[in-house]
């Protein structure tokens, strides 16, 4: 073989092969091409298909429900109910929200269990569950707990963030929520002067939320600074109402003497309570009073006579709630006086009650000062603080007079006190108006949101705290409606992460993940 042919033999060979791979490839090309071809006729014939079957029953369900009322004459009821051919068009499936899956009215629903139904989130899914089962299945699915979390959060954020009316008439209610960690929150209620209801307290339809802030510390100086900012949504308020906290004081004085057509005005039932305060704290016989009702308490809780033992003592606010202690010092010994009415075992167990007759008119008293504060409240709560006031709180003390017959020195003179803050309180207010003199409706949404809360509330603040807004003011099909359009889920988780950063209990499954198994 030659030199030449020797280098062109593999050469060619080479080429063959490179010839044959690229022919190969080719027809693998061009068969996929016809699959593709195929694939591509195949899903333009099944949308086609797809189209039309969706025509066809969109015909058909027109047409279902004229059927329907016409079979109701000829079957039974039962079995009507069996065959199961009537598709009710109840109020629960229409209203329906752009790119949710439940309508208006089943969301409003769901939020009424909750917020209306003192319903827990995941009762509310059982609870709905058992109404669609009952009513005939209006709905093909029950919305699961936590959608109702969602849409309870995104109302409540909404209704908070939502533009407010820019007013000089709005009267604000402040106050500080706390729970377990070192968060607090601020929470603005407001009101409209020209809006308040007349002959009665302040409900949750009333009001409207102005803000919530949450912070880690608060101070005067903070106070006064979040109370600027919030002048942006409504303007700056004629009034604003408080428990004269510390912080709370010292923030609206400087806010108050920043705007001179502002004026500060102090809760009337928080101004009874320091007020009893000061002149229980000084009386000996009511510390040994409440020692003793502790200690029969603990010692009558096992016994035949259980059912009279004393009530629990709050440890804060207590003195806004004597109430109930009194009370049941006054009715037990009613019943000590009636001993015939005992069994043997319960008469053995009355001697822990006999120290109770030694107080018989120290009770009376105490009594007196509570009716003093009772009438008060309800005065200011009914007709507000007005320049009048003093005078009208003074003819029902003279109306109630027969009925008081108040004998004990520090009741009169409490009665005294009263009606010179009443008279001081309206010296704020200008010709005919009438300002707010109760806050104790802010204390009430304090207390619904810890229920709401249930135990996230012993493990501080969570993303719940929004619930305030939910049930707070007014609450339609058509808001749920705007508050689910506006308030997108991304703003709410946004709001969580800035206002609240990490939670307590998100801190405590970090820390503990290491450790456990």
């Amino acid at each position: 073989m030659s030199k030449r042919n020797f280098y062109k033999s593999p050469l060619n060979k080479l080429v063959n092969f490179f010839e044959k791979s690229r022919d190969n490839w080719k027809e693998k090309c061009l068969s996929h091409k016809k699959e593709n071809e195929k694939l591509k006729n195949k899903i333009c014939s099944l949308e086609s298909s797809k189209q039309k079957w969706k025509d066809e029953t969109l015909l058909l369900r027109k047409q279902l429900k004229p059927t329907a009322i016409a079979t109701e004459i000829i079957i039974p009821e039962p079995a009507k109910k069996k065959l199961n051919l009537i598709i009710p068009d109840t109020q629960l499936n229409i209203d329906k929200i752009p790119y949710h899956s439940y309508s208006a009215t089943t969301i409003f629903l769901m939020l009424q269990l909750v917020l209306i139904g003192a319903v827990s989130l995941r009762g509310s899914q059982r609870v709905l569950t058992i109404v669609n089962d009952v009513a005939g299945n209006p709905l093909d699915c029950v919305p699961c707990w936590f959608s109702v979390r969602s849409w309870l959060l995104r109302t409540g954020y909404y209704k908070i963030m939502r533009p407010k009316i820019i007013a000089n008439d709005w009267c604000w209610i402040v106050d500080h929520t706390i729970q377990l960690g070192k968060t607090k929150c601020l929470l603005v209620l407001g009101i409209r002067l020209s809006e308040l209801p007349v002959g009665r307290s302040l409900q949750y339809k009333d009001l409207e939320p102005i803000d919530l802030v949450p912070v880690e510390k608060s101070t005067g100086e903070i106070v006064w600074q979040q109370l600027e900012k919030i002048t942006i949504k409504t303007g700056i308020p004629r009034a604003i109402i408080s428990d004269c906290g510390s912080d709370l004081k010292s923030g609206v004085a400087q806010f108050c003497a920043k705007h001179d057509g502002c004026v500060s005005l102090y809760d009337i039932k928080h101004k009874t309570a320091c007020l009893i305060k000061a002149e229980l704290t000084k009386d000996d016989g009511w510390q040994t009073f409440i020692k003793a009702a502790a200690k029969t308490k603990s010692q009558l809780q096992q016994t035949a006579l259980s059912h009279l033992k004393a009530p629990n003592q709050r440890s804060k606010s207590r003195y806004m709630n004597i109430e109930i202690l009194l009370k049941w010092g006054t009715e037990t010994l009613k019943i000590l006086d009636n001993k015939k009415d005992f069994n043997k075992d319960e008469q053995k167990q009355s001697v822990k009650l006999e120290w109770l007759k030694s107080y018989r008119d120290k009770l009376q008293g105490w009594n007196e000062l509570l009716q003093v504060a009772t009438l008060t409240e309800k005065s200011v709560r009914r007709h507000g603080i007005t320049r009048e006031g003093h005078k009208i709180l003074e003819k029902e003390f003279e109306f109630q007079e027969k009925q008081l017959e108040l004998k004990y020195a520090p009741a009169i003179k409490l009665k005294s006190n009263l009606i010179d803050f009443v008279k001081t309180q309206g010296n704020s207010c200008k010709e005919n108006e009438i300002l707010l003199g109760s806050s104790e409706v802010i204390e009430s949404v304090f207390g619904k949101q810890k229920y709401l809360e249930r135990d996230y509330a012993k493990e501080g603040f969570t993303s719940l705290i929004l619930g305030i807004g939910a049930f707070v003011g007014t609450l339609t099909v058509d808001l749920v409606k705007d508050a689910l359009v506006f308030a997108p889920v991304k703003d709410v988780l946004k709001w969580c992460k800035d206002a609240l950063g990490e939670t307590l209990q998100s801190k405590k499954n970090i820390a503990y993940s290491d450790v456990r198994e």
